[in-house]
């Protein structure tokens, strides 16, 4: 640590003078201490899923960390934010084509615009940040957190015993994502089997973020799809290589009957998932399932749980399947058309006036923005019946 530049290199948030003393602090530091610095790693270091040119370097250090002592939460943690930095590292396909671009072609560029950065009054700096040269300094910085993956994998595959479930379950986050490494490519097969030895025993949030970190490495965890708790079966069927797979589809496609009942199944969320598990599964079902009958009883059942501010993850998935070719005309609409049409207007959270974000979400996809619209378009199912 203390052979790096730091005054050179910079976060999120300015120079990176500050993030030796978070990092000391990870070692030896008082727990308001070690708090502040999860933070700073978190959110300066790695921010918003971007890399900065002090994070490769911020890596490796942590990586190095992992092998004192520590409470469990503190090494779940830091296990977390590596997991964390390694999200925002080009695959093993782009990183050779980012390294091309980022350091032969325009080393030296990066090397001077970076030492001018730093020279530079705050004014100065903000300047300097609209350019090109900003974007390869961040280009180059994610291909150094590439280049680290090997140290962060060793360091993880440590903790995947480790006596507390949520360091284990960090262990194994870290090294799915680090697996695909060129580097490491020879040791895959152990990761398998130590993830796939574990799932037999541990617990049910264990178990659910093991089938999907065993997903991650392109395993099809065929066996958790009979596993006696959903959220496990869930979490197997969400493998990219059971895409396709009929018995998968039907696991995922059963949760979302009731989804209330699929979020409540989870304690602890996986990581990988993006807020709510039915939010994930919505998303991955509609992917696979393209089938607007096989999809609406999915579609309905979701509705009474939509946010009024948020509701394109309830929603978003669902409507180009069931709206591939934008407002049907009223005698051409479909039944489940007309089906999700009489559930949105029904729905008086949905048309709550303070929802900006529902016109955002209907728009693009040629909808109305219009409770008496899709009224409409749900009557003409009524008049039918009738006449």
């Amino acid at each position: 640590m203390h052979e790096t530049d730091w005054a050179r290199l910079f976060h999120a948030y300015g120079a990176a003078t500050d993030t030796p003393r978070h990092l000391a602090a990870l070692r030896a530091g008082r727990e308001s201490e070690v708090a502040a610095a999860l933070e700073h790693l978190n959110g300066a270091i790695v921010h918003q899923g971007t890399p900065w040119p002090a994070t490769p370097p911020a890596v490796r250090r942590v990586a190095e960390l992992l092998a004192g002592e520590h409470p469990a939460g503190a090494r779940s943690a830091l296990l977390g934010f590596l997991r964390y930095a390694a999200e925002a590292a080009p695959g093993p396909a782009e990183a050779e084509e980012c390294r091309a671009r980022a350091f032969p072609a325009h080393g030296a560029a990066i090397d001077a615009w970076e030492e001018a950065w730093a020279n530079a009054d705050e004014e100065e700096q903000e300047a300097l940040w609209d350019g090109e040269m900003a974007d390869l300094a961040v280009l180059r910085a994610a291909v150094g957190v590439f280049d680290a993956l090997p140290a962060v994998h060793a360091a993880a595959a440590v903790h995947l015993t480790d006596p507390d479930a949520r360091v284990r379950a960090a262990a194994a986050a870290c090294v799915a994502i680090t697996a695909a490494h060129p580097a490491l490519a020879g040791g895959r097969q152990e990761v398998v089997r130590v993830l796939t030895t574990a799932s037999r025993t541990a617990g049910t949030d264990e178990r659910a973020a093991l089938a999907v970190h065993l997903g991650e490495l392109g395993e099809a965890p065929r066996s958790l799809l009979a596993d006696p708790e959903p959220a496990v079966r869930v979490c197997a069927a969400l493998a990219p290589a059971l895409e396709g797979d009929e018995d998968a589809d039907a696991v995922l496609l059963e949760a979302l009957r009731d989804p209330a009942a699929l979020d409540a199944a989870f304690g602890r969320t996986p990581a990988t998932f993006a807020g709510r598990p039915r939010f994930t599964v919505s998303a991955a079902v509609c992917r696979r399932v393209t089938d607007p009958e096989r999809l609406l009883p999915a579609a309905l059942a979701v509705l009474p749980l939509l946010q009024w501010r948020y509701p394109n993850p309830d929603l978003g998935p669902y409507l180009p399947l069931l709206f591939p070719d934008g407002w049907p005309a009223a005698h051409a609409a479909t039944p489940p058309q007309r089906a999700y049409a009489a559930a949105l207007a029904a729905h008086d959270t949905l048309w709550d006036p303070r929802g900006g974000n529902r016109g955002a979400l209907f728009a693009p996809l040629g909808l109305p923005d219009d409770r008496s619209a899709w009224r409409a378009l749900s009557a003409t199912s009524e008049s039918r019946r009738t006449s």
